[in-house]
């Protein structure tokens, strides 16, 4: 793999998780553990809240980015979580959240190229042909008149994100 391909993984690696886990998590994930380590260990050494952390981790485990192990202490009862980041995984959980986003794009492609639309001249509404036909072709926020949409370029757009996507899904 060359190196740029690389630094493309990484960079939308680095994106999706800070959009899923915050930076708290991208911190965590930054960090290049390799052993296993507390909830409790992360949080005194970034000296962050504890539930921070927690919130963090769970983001990545629901990513697939992330595993733990709960042990039970015997001295206080409580549960305790052991995490491990999972470097390995990044590839995987990076195509399958492409593919999700794919599969959103094709179906909003389906929806918006099968529907006409019309909007409201003052921003207020988008509204389909049936719906504008019983307000009257009238915004019934504002008032104004309701106009028919040209989607010809906002169909494109979404055909050229889904190429962008395919060509990504196929350097990986």
């Amino acid at each position: 793999m060359e190196a740029s391909q690389v630094g493309d993984i990484e960079e939308l690696i680095i994106e999706l998780i800070e959009r899923v886990a915050g930076e708290i998590g991208l911190v965590i994930y930054s960090m290049g553990i390799k052993e296993e380590f507390t909830d409790e260990q992360i949080a005194e050494e970034l000296k962050v809240e504890i539930n921070e952390v927690r919130k963090a981790l769970f983001s990545l485990y629901e990513l697939g980015l992330a595993k733990y192990r709960r042990i039970k202490d015997d001295d206080t009862g409580w549960m305790e979580y052991h995490w491990r980041i999972e470097y390995e995984r990044e590839r995987e959980v990076l195509i399958k959240e492409l593919q999700r986003t794919k599969e959103k794009l094709e179906e909003k492609l389906k929806i918006e190229d099968t529907s006409v639309y019309y909007i409201c001249l003052n921003g207020c509404i988008k509204a389909s042909y049936e719906e504008s036909m019983e307000y009257g072709f009238i915004c019934p926020k504002c008032g104004g008149n309701l106009e028919y949409l040209d989607s010809s370029k906002a169909l494109e757009d979404i055909k050229r994100e889904i190429e962008k996507i395919d060509k990504i899904i196929k350097s990986i």
